[in-house]
Parts: C-alpha cells; sequence; structure tokens
C-alpha cells in the first residue's frame, strides 16, 4: 500500500505518508483507517508528506468523489483543524494545489501547501523536527 499513518497525540498531529504509485483510493483508504483510529482526534492537525508519490491516478471528478466521502465522513467539520501538505516534487504539489482548491471551498478546515518540509513543519509549531523521524511507521 503506497500510504501509512501515525499519530502523535503529544503534538495533536497525525501524520500521513504517501509514497509510489498513489491512486485516489488509496488516500480514501488512508484517511478512513485514520478516522477510524481510537487514537483520532479532530482537534489535530494534519500533516501529509508526498514527497515519495511517484504517480498518480486521479482526476478533477475522483477529487469531488473523495471529497464526498469526507463529507459522508462527518470527521473534517473542525475550523480550528490544519491540513499541512509537504509536496516538494512537481507531481506532489500538483496533487495537493488540487486537492487544496477542490476542499478548501467545501470545509471549514484550512489547508497548507509547502515544498520545503521546514516551513511546512513550523506551520504546526514543530521546528527543527526531523522530517525522518516523522516517517517512521513501527
Amino acid at each position: 500500500m503506497p500510504g501509512h499513518f501515525k499519530v502523535y497525540a503529544e503534538h495533536r498531529l497525525a501524520f500521513l505518508k504517501f509514497s509510489g504509485a498513489a491512486h485516489i483510493d488509496d488516500c480514501f483508504e488512508i484517511v478512513s483507517a485514520l478516522i477510524a483510529s481510537p487514537e483520532w482526534c479532530s482537534e489535530y492537525a494534519i500533516f501529509i508528506d508526498n514527497s515519495g508519490v511517484t504517480t498518480y491516478t486521479g482526476d478533477f471528478e475522483d477529487l469531488q468523489r473523495f471529497c464526498g466521502h469526507l463529507t459522508d465522513t462527518g470527521a473534517f467539520e473542525n475550523p480550528r483543524m490544519d491540513v499541512v501538505y509537504y509536496a516538494p516534487s512537481d507531481l506532489s504539489f500538483g496533487i495537493a494545489r488540487m486537492t487544496q482548491q477542490v476542499l478548501g471551498p467545501r470545509f471549514p478546515f484550512r489547508i497548507h501547501v509547502y515544498r520545503d518540509a521546514g516551513p511546512a513543519l513550523a506551520k504546526l509549531g514543530l521546528e527543527g523536527t526531523d522530517l525522518a523521524k516523522c516517517s517512521t511507521f513501527a
């Protein structure tokens, strides 16, 4: 599977990482597993690391469907939630910006997209955090 998540309750953060050949259905599967997790809290920020994505299958219509699935969960209605994308490549940045454009107007949370890990982590108050330490999935 091209995606994983880990919840860091001490930082009020859910960390998601996608890599390889990603499909929008994989994204929904990981998000569904996250919100089903007993560790999940809708007050936590979400950090999405798309740095390892090499290909992506999904289009605007698929993203609209994904948006509908997220709406149906009711798990993303907290206006204080921040979703931060780390998207260094043109592909990952394009995915993140398209997601921001489709989901942004439909949900109360804020979506931020960064090409550099430092400012992305700083947005969540995690300045100086080693991204590699966040992405260990034991």
